[in-house]
């Protein structure tokens, strides 16, 4: 489930600076409800700057896709009231507008802004029962648990930050659970945007997602289920497991999409497989394999490629990395190549 990289930076590797405490171990025990005054000791503000971009082979550009920009995070918890805003002021270019427009709505993209997480919650105890205007949905926790790479990593779906998200998530004695309801657009109806110069209508659609999981010091596994009003249902088993400086990693996930039709209902079945290896304190090295059948009808596409990564720690808080992915089949199209690389410093 693909987000903007900036934020999946900071969830993989800050995530103790930006992420609010689901195990519910910070909050007090002997009163419940209590709500102290309002304290700057409370809030907390972390942040990241980064540079990055791709290149392929296909349109043979040099692109940004959002990975560059600053990115701002506040936590907030007064007993047992928690809540979280982020917020990133992102930069967009390509060389190349036509083959690579800056963004889905404006080829000449340049400097945005996006809110990226705004929610408020309670933690029980068991785990944090929040409300969000935008924040992740349950299932984004664990869908690419098994990818160990550095950006090309595949898992189920595309459920990037959802709207009016109600969750609840937590970890209990090595168990974990999460369970949400969102919506996929901002709006209540639907409304025709231009997306790369053509004016589609866009569906607000509402689902429901969740997960159950085992998490020991050695291993993770997880299930996850999903589903819209839309007909589209997602099913999905992630986890790893670390054997020394070796760290293993799988995805495997089914999408079913009924498009009212056998002739045009989807189903994705897919899975991708990874290692990451530390060399050192400050270099991993690691590799993936993907491989998914796309069913329609009576037809079915294979694709899969191989992606190989490093990442790189320059200093406490400043880190890089690099992907490449190669194409092995495309579907019938060309196999292309594709580079991403960026950079990261944390405060």
């Amino acid at each position: 489930m693909k987000k903007t990289l900036l934020a999946l930076a900071i969830a993989s590797i800050s995530a103790s600076a930006f992420a609010v405490d689901t195990s519910s171990q910070n909050s007090r025990n002997e009163d419940m409800f209590a709500f102290d005054p309002m304290h700057k000791d409370q809030f907390s503000v972390s942040g990241s700057v980064g540079v990055g971009g791709y290149y392929d082979t296909g349109s043979k550009a040099f692109y940004d896709d959002w990975a560059t920009g600053l990115t701002l995070a506040v936590n907030y918890r007064n007993n047992r009231i928690v809540g979280y805003f982020e917020t990133d002021l992102m930069l967009n270019y390509s060389t190349d507008p036509d083959a690579k427009p800056a963004s889905s709505t404006d080829k000449n993209s340049g400097p945005a802004t996006d809110v990226d997480k705004a929610w408020l919650g309670f933690d029980t105890g068991f785990g944090i029962a929040s409300f969000g205007w935008e924040n992740d949905t349950a299932l984004d926790a664990i869908d690419g648990a098994g990818d160990n790479t550095y950006e090309f990593g595949a898992s189920a779906g595309d459920a990037s930050d959802a709207f009016n998200v109600i969750k609840f998530q937590g970890a209990t004695n090595g168990f974990a659970y999460g369970v949400s309801y969102f919506e996929t657009e901002d709006f209540h109806t639907s409304k025709l945007v231009v997306k790369q110069s053509v004016i589609k209508k866009v569906e607000n659609q509402k689902g429901v997602n969740g997960y159950v999981g085992i998490e020991q010091e050695i291993f993770n596994v997880y299930a996850g289920y999903e589903t819209r009003d839309s007909d589209y249902d997602v099913y999905t088993v992630t986890g790893n497991v670390k054997l020394g400086e070796l760290k293993l990693g799988a995805n495997f996930w089914i999408e079913e999409t009924d498009n009212g039709s056998s002739a045009t209902d989807l189903t994705n079945t897919g899975y991708y497989v990874s290692a990451g290896y530390a060399v050192s304190e400050d270099l991993t090295l690691a590799a993936g394999y993907a491989g998914n059948t796309e069913e329609v009808g009576k037809t079915d596409t294979d694709y899969s490629y191989v992606n190989v990564a490093a990442m790189y720690t320059l200093a406490k808080n400043m880190d890089m990395g690099i992907d490449v992915r190669q194409d092995l089949d495309a579907g019938g199209a060309d196999e292309e190549t594709y580079v991403f690389a960026a950079g990261y410093y944390y405060f």
